[in-house]
């Protein structure tokens, strides 16, 4: 009986790792980044992908993290804008949370 327990825990692993598991270090800046611009887009709508962002994070060489995607602000509307967002942040020791030093919507 223990067997099965066991095997059903490790399928259930497996399952987990596969479907993305746990967030990375590059998920939690990335989550700290759109905060950051939600915060200074207001109510403009906006498209970003945070898949996108999380997976670009390089160490910027200063201690931080530089994360960079495509952002689409006011999307859909008459005055959407197609941009480039970097996105420096540091990360905490653990790894599971960031502070985000600087946002940039590049043209």
């Amino acid at each position: 009986m223990r067997f099965f327990r066991l095997t059903g825990l490790a399928l259930g692993m497996a399952f987990l790792a596969a479907c993305g598991g746990a967030p990375t270090p590059g998920d939690f800046a990335a989550q700290a980044c759109e905060v950051r611009v939600k915060e200074q887009l207001g109510s403009k709508p906006y498209q970003l992908d945070l898949t996108v962002l999380a997976s670009s994070m390089k160490d910027d060489g200063r201690g931080s993290q530089l994360l960079t995607a495509p952002i689409v602000v006011s999307a859909g509307m008459a005055e959407q804008s197609n941009q480039m967002l970097e996105c420096t942040a540091r990360l905490n020791a653990e790894k599971t949370s960031a502070e985000v030093l600087d946002v940039r919507f590049i043209w």
